[in-house]
């Protein structure tokens, strides 16, 4: 089980003679509800993923700048600049453009969605959300990844 703070490395030897260290995956989650934000922390730091999650997209923003995760879980109803807004910073900065993104909303209509896809993020999950589904979608978006820590089936 992973603790917050605790840092990890996956060591995979092929031979005696080489050693691979590699990062576990690092996720950012963005929403204005504090126990949303430690419900992802805690589902997926069982996982082997780590989050850094903030209440404020600005703030997010700012470190996502500075230190691009491996993936991105934003609200799209938050105080400016909201979901919408996110996805677009980050998909409109070069250093950041790659990064994928889950946009989890209680938005549910198709036009809500088609505009989150548009807008630039790569999937779309309406709450209330099933941990194992939000997992699911991780593992679809980053396979090379999700194979290096201990994500269940």
């Amino acid at each position: 089980m992973v603790t917050r703070g605790q840092p990890l490395f996956y060591i995979n030897s092929c031979n005696l003679h080489e050693t691979t260290v590699m990062k576990p995956i690092r996720a950012v989650a963005i929403d204005d509800v504090g126990d949303i934000l430690d419900l992802i922390q805690y589902n997926l730091n069982k996982e082997g993923i780590e989050v850094d999650t903030y209440t404020e997209s600005a703030q997010a923003l700012e470190s996502i700048s500075k230190n691009p995760p491996d993936i991105v879980i934003s609200d799209w109803m938050m105080p400016a600049p909201d979901g919408l807004e996110v996805v677009k910073t980050i998909k409109s900065n070069d250093l950041t453009k790659q990064v994928p993104l889950i946009m989890l909303t209680c938005k549910g209509s198709i036009q809500d969605y088609k505009e989150a896809i548009r807008a630039g993020a790569e999937d779309y999950v309406v709450k209330p959300v099933r941990m194992e589904e939000l997992i699911r979608r991780i593992k679809l978006l980053l396979p090379d990844r999700s194979r290096r820590v201990n994500i269940s089936s």
